[in-house]
Formats: C-alpha cells, sequence, structure tokens
C-alpha cells in the first residue's frame, strides 16, 4: 500500500510542473527551518543548566522549539497528501498553514528573548544561575530566529502562486476521473474538504495536548498520563472517521461527528481555564490559548462537513474512491479513449493503395 502511494505521487510528479514546484518549495523551507530550529535547540541546550528544571520557563522553550519543527513536518506531509488526493482545497490550506507559521515564528523569537533576559536573572535553591551566563546566546541564535519568518514569508508567496497553477492541473485531472456528473463532483469535493479538516485537527489537538502535559504537569502524574491517553483516542477516532467517510458507515460516522462536538466543548472549557487563571499558565497562556481556539475552529468545521458527507452517503462515492483515485487509475471512460498523439493513422483501399490519414 506505501509503495502505491508513493509511486503514485510520483507519477504525479513527473507529469506536472506545478507539481514539482509545489513540493520542492515545500521540501527546501522544511530543511532550511529544520536545520536552523536544530541549530537554536543545540545552542539553547548548551545555555542551560540541568538545574533550570526547577522553574517553569525550563519546560516551555524546549516544548515550544520541538513543536515548531513538528509543524513543518506535518505540514510537508500535507503538501503531499494533498498531491496524493488531487485536493485543490488541501493544497490552498496548506498555504494558508504555512502562512500561519509566519506570526508563530515571530512570536518564538520574541518568546525565546524575553526567557533570556528572565533567565539570566534566576538562580537555583542554592544561589546559582540556571544558564551559563558566559555564552552569548542572543548572537549566537538571535539572526537565525531573525531569518525563519523571511524564509517563511517568501515561501508562502512562492507556494501561493505555485497551487493556483496547481489547481488547473487537479481540476483536470477531478475533471477526467469524475467526468461531467456534477453531483459526484459535489460529494467527492465534500469528503476532501472533511479529510482536510479532519488532518489538521489531529496537528492542532497533538499540539496543545503536548504543550499543556510538557509546561503544566512536567510529563508526569495520572492527568499526564489520562491526557496522553485521551489524545491517543482523539488521533484514532478522527483517523477512522476519514476511514468510515470513505466506506460510507453510517454508525461510525455518526459516532465521530458526536466525539467532534464534544471535543468543541472540551477546548472551549480548555479556553475559559486558561483565560480566568491567567497566573497559573504564564508564557504559554497565549500559545495554549491560540492552539485550544484553532482546534475548537476545524473541530466545528469538520463536524459540519462531516454531516454532509453523511447526507450524501449512498451517492456514488464510495465506487468512485474504489475504482478510480484509491487505486490511482483513470476513469475507463477516459482512458479507453485517450490515443496517443504519436500514432498515425492509415487506411488500406479496395485496389491496394494505402492512405495516411495525418497527411
Amino acid at each position: 500500500m506505501a509503495a502505491d502511494t508513493v509511486s503514485n505521487i510520483t507519477n504525479k510528479v513527473q507529469r506536472a510542473p506545478s507539481v514539482v514546484s509545489f513540493m520542492t518549495i515545500g521540501l527546501l523551507q522544511g530543511l532550511a527551518i529544520s536545520i536552523l530550529q536544530g541549530l537554536v535547540v543545540y545552542n539553547w541546550n548548551e545555555y542551560l543548566k540541568p538545574t533550570v528544571l526547577q522553574v517553569p520557563r525550563g519546560y516551555i522553550m524546549p516544548a515550544n522549539l520541538a513543536i515548531f519543527i513538528f509543524g513543518f513536518m506535518f505540514q510537508l506531509i500535507f503538501m503531499a497528501d494533498a498531491i496524493r488526493l488531487k485536493s485543490t482545497s488541501q493544497a490552498m490550506l496548506a498555504c494558508l498553514l504555512n502562512a500561519g507559521f509566519l506570526p508563530l515564528a515571530v512570536y518564538q523569537r520574541k518568546q525565546i528573548r524575553e526567557s533570556i533576559k528572565s533567565l539570566e536573572g534566576s538562580t537555583d535553591s542554592n544561589g546559582e544561575s540556571l544558564v551559563h551566563l558566559d555564552k552569548p546566546i542572543w548572537k549566537d541564535i538571535g539572526g537565525m530566529l531573525s531569518a525563519m519568518p523571511f524564509i517563511v514569508g517568501i515561501c508562502t508567496i512562492f507556494l501561493v502562486v505555485t497551487v493556483w497553477y496547481l489547481k488547473q492541473h487537479f481540476d483536470w485531472q477531478a475533471y477526467r476521473n469524475v467526468g461531467a456528473d456534477a453531483r459526484l463532483r459535489r460529494i467527492r469535493t465534500i469528503h476532501l474538504i472533511f479529510v482536510m479538516f479532519a488532518k489538521v485537527v489531529i496537528y492542532f489537538i497533538i499540539c496543545f495536548e503536548v504543550i499543556y502535559g510538557v509546561t503544566q504537569l512536567r510529563g508526569m502524574g495520572n492527568e499526564f498520563i489520562i491526557r496522553m491517553v485521551l489524545l491517543g483516542v482523539a488521533v484514532i477516532m478522527t483517523t477512522l472517521s476519514i476511514v468510515w467517510s470513505k466506506s460510507e458507515n453510517r454508525i461510525g460516522m455518526g459516532a465521530s461527528i458526536a466525539v467532534f462536538f464534544a471535543s468543541i466543548g472540551y477546548f472551549i472549557f480548555e479556553i475559559v481555564k486558561i483565560q480566568t487563571h491567567w497566573s497559573r499558565f504564564g508564557a504559554t497562556g497565549d500559545i495554549m490559548t491560540c492552539y485550544a481556539l484553532m482546534a475548537a475552529v476545524f473541530l466545528f468545521a469538520t463536524a459540519i462537513f462531516g454531516i454532509l458527507c453523511l447526507k450524501n452517503f449512498y451517492g456514488g462515492l464510495k465506487e468512485h474512491l474504489a475504482k478510480h483515485e484509491e487505486g490511482g487509475q483513470m476513469a475507463p471512460s477516459v482512458k479507453n479513449f485517450e490515443l496517443d498523439a504519436r500514432a498515425s493513422f492509415t487506411y488500406q483501399g479496395v485496389r491496394g493503395g494505402t492512405r495516411d490519414l495525418d497527411s
């Protein structure tokens, strides 16, 4: 199955320059940011002493740096999946998510600068500094942190331009497979949007729970274990909802929609808790509120499109996906009538003469 998926993506890349450009931009951005972020993490760990874990900021920065790297890894997988599914909406959302990394990169620079000032004046229980004051940390990482927003901004602009051409390619591919059936095209589009939102939900849930578990619970205790178990359940249920949408399983889809609405209530509760106990969350309050809010918004969108998918069950999507897209095949009506442009057509007359119809 994995080999078929890789082969499917490779074939699409070879046939469309816009696909090559789209993936190249994402890959170069991911490599550049990962290298810079890796250097920041290395220098940051060299700057800290083991006793830094006695204060909350000792947990905040490693968690945020790890989430930032995870975000770009997720973005690259999300882009490759958009090509696999030939989903214009997912490619467009990839651009929007990429633009969302821009303020995150700016915020990361601001947060690290504030953390350096805070840690320089902090001491452990023995009165010793929590960091190596002789290391010029801002001089080592300041330039790299400043470069990240520019890299993200430039790549976002190029991605938007590329998606414009990618849309034309995907629209043609969809027409070849679906044909002139407007109803099936609408059902397919709703399904792809649902799948797209479900994947983004997984990302924001993971980000919120990891930051909460590391910074607030220090990765210990019964609450941390319960939250990690619930995180796994949420990821599995969201993944299963995609499977149930493809297989048109009414009971499974109904259960998924119920879980989505329950999760919205959970994240609204978390947002209220953060806002009413702001001093408890400190420097993580802003970023946790952001992730919780985005998770609630995308959960709501996923639930709405899940209901639309449920309404469209038994409209031909299951058969279409199994026959034409999940297997990476073209519709027979198209395949049978596709002709090689280099072929020449001739006929032989009754008297034995041969004429070239291409001439």
